[in-house]
């Protein structure tokens, strides 16, 4: 059994070759956005690969990706699959979700100067 490392949870769990991310995570209880079901049509579950290694893309990765993207280490959860050996993937924040951040860091800045 490998080694699955998950930012930025930081969550670390065991996982046995051939299974999912999503799985992997699901059973971690780490969300990893997803619509379709694993069916790699929505797109929303990339991570990125920071260390180690998974399974070669699927054909339905290949297909879905850009080479640029499979070469900087982007994959889809729903579709790649652990191997035996140990590897540390992150969540990419969710680009909404870090554009409110910033604008209540920036209100909140405002309001510190009108003090």
């Amino acid at each position: 059994m490998a080694k699955l490392t998950i930012w930025p949870a930081g969550k670390v769990m065991k996982v046995r070759p051939g299974q999912s991310l999503i799985q992997a995570a699901r059973s971690a209880r780490v969300v990893i956005p997803q619509r379709c079901g694993g069916h790699a049509s929505c797109l929303m579950c990339k991570v990125v690969v920071e260390e180690g290694e998974l399974a070669p893309p699927t054909a339905l990765e290949r297909r879905k990706l850009s080479e640029e993207a499979l070469a900087t280490g982007i994959r889809l959860a729903c579709q790649a699959k652990t191997v035996d050996r140990d590897c540390v993937v992150r969540i990419p924040e969710n680009k909404l979700k870090s554009v409110i951040a910033a604008a209540l860091k920036r209100q909140a800045a405002e309001q510190d100067d009108e003090l």
